[in-house]
């Protein structure tokens, strides 16, 4: 079972490129959906956090992440501690998962949302990895710009990111053209298993 990253910038739709390779029975995670997993049932990680940014991310005892956002992104060193805690875990849950269904069904693909893959190196973990790309379509007027502009610096560059990637697919159209060049890409991956 190849083991495939999608990557990109904020709002390019790799939520929507991830629920499409599962409509197409690809064993699917979501990194974002693993860290909220982590930051409500693992105790010890918890604890980390909470040491890290004290009790004020709290809210009805569990982590707020919305709070832990606010924190964690206007301070790049406080930023890098959090990461530092939350990343191997991440990365330990994904294969876990990987390691339980490789083979079920080893000729289909295990895709992986992943937006930090390269910021964080663990790249060569993967088998292929897939940049969706898309144009910038922020608004200064829009309501969550200034928690996007401080979210993006963390990033690296969009064009870097498709330099990096085994594979770019534009979604700069509708929903249909994406869907269309994620089964296109889907085969094309999937001969060489």
């Amino acid at each position: 079972m190849l083991k495939v990253a999608i990557v990109g910038n904020m709002l390019c739709g790799k939520s929507e490129s991830l629920k499409i390779f599962k409509s197409l029975k690809c064993y699917t995670l979501s990194a974002d959906d693993i860290t909220k997993k982590i930051l409500q049932k693992n105790s010890e990680i918890i604890n980390q956090v909470i040491d890290l940014l004290g009790k004020k991310i709290l809210t009805d005892n569990k982590i707020d992440r919305k709070k832990v956002a606010d924190i964690v992104f206007k301070n790049e060193k406080i930023l890098k501690q959090y990461e530092q805690i939350l990343h191997p875990e991440i990365i330990k849950e994904i294969f876990e998962i990987y390691e339980k269904v490789k083979n079920k069904d080893s000729k289909n693909l295990f895709v992986v949302e992943m937006p930090l893959l390269f910021e964080i190196g663990a790249e060569k973990l993967f088998d292929v990895v897939i940049c969706i790309s898309r144009k910038d379509k922020i608004e200064k007027k829009d309501d969550f710009y200034k928690d996007y502009v401080l979210r993006i610096k963390r990033q690296l560059p969009q064009k870097e990111i498709e330099q990096l990637s085994d594979f770019v697919i534009d979604n700069n159209q509708d929903l249909i053209s994406l869907k269309e060049n994620i089964i296109k890409l889907s085969k094309k991956i999937k001969k060489n298993l």
